[in-house]
């Protein structure tokens, strides 16, 4: 592989495991708010959250405020659950912020895998999220934002992934050209084909060993199933 100045990560599913920490995140709304729950079942709750967070998974950008976004949904929770309660929405958006701020659900060897990039590199993240819990994440997971040169949200600046923008943003802060930062992603769609777009080099973080699209234009320049094996690709050893 190219010898690289800089490697840089996504958050969601490639340090922090999202999809582990939502159930443990639903169940601390649900202690904490138990008259507006009361007579749901778990696996209710859970499927109602989940169908939210798809119909608003392109949240940033174009809805507004970072609390409005969240209330929306929020609102659109509630509402899959039959609790057409306006009064709740902001208790719940508060309980769900909060919450992020000691659930602890790192990748396997995320920690360990950072802190080993950055022996003999320059790390970084570039990530679509909003600052009130992205910031939270990594620090429940021992990443606090000093272990990272930078951390850019897309909507911290305006911009999200895939745009090619927000990665050379990324490289302009470090002073590199693309060509010398490797990015390491779950998602085909925005982390390699956004990496591709700015010039940069991607390693597709793809646990599940999923195909890529069969539209795909582009392809990473390597792929792993687990972190760990990130460190021996870029020179770290094991």
């Amino acid at each position: 592989m190219t010898a690289y100045l800089a490697v840089l990560f996504d958050v969601d599913e490639t340090l922090y495991d999202r999809t582990r920490a939502q159930p443990m995140i639903l169940r601390n709304i649900m202690a904490q708010l138990p008259e507006l729950f009361a007579g749901q079942a778990e696996e209710e709750v859970f499927a109602a959250y989940e169908r939210s967070d798809a119909l608003t998974a392109e949240h940033g950008l174009t809805h507004g405020s970072i609390r409005a976004s969240r209330n929306r949904r929020t609102r659109i929770f509630l509402e899959e659950l039959g609790l057409n309660s306006e009064a709740a929405v902001e208790a719940v958006t508060e309980q769900y912020v909060a919450a992020y701020r000691c659930v602890d659900t790192p990748i396997d060897g995320a920690v360990q895998v950072v802190e080993g990039c950055a022996r003999n590199h320059r790390v970084g993240v570039i990530s679509n999220a909003f600052p009130d819990v992205q910031y939270h994440k990594l620090e429940s997971i021992g990443l606090p934002r000093n272990t990272f040169e930078f951390v850019l949200l897309s909507e911290d600046i305006g911009i999200r992934k895939p745009e090619a923008a927000i990665f050379l943003k990324g490289c302009q802060l470090l002073g590199i050209d693309p060509g010398q930062a490797l990015y390491v992603g779950d998602s085909f769609r925005n982390d390699v084909v956004g990496a591709a777009a700015a010039g940069m080099d991607s390693c597709w973080f793809n646990p599940r060993g999923e195909p890529p699209p069969a539209d795909a234009q582009v392809r990473p320049v390597v792929e792993i199933r687990t972190l760990w094996q990130l460190l021996p690709l870029i020179g770290e050893g094991t």
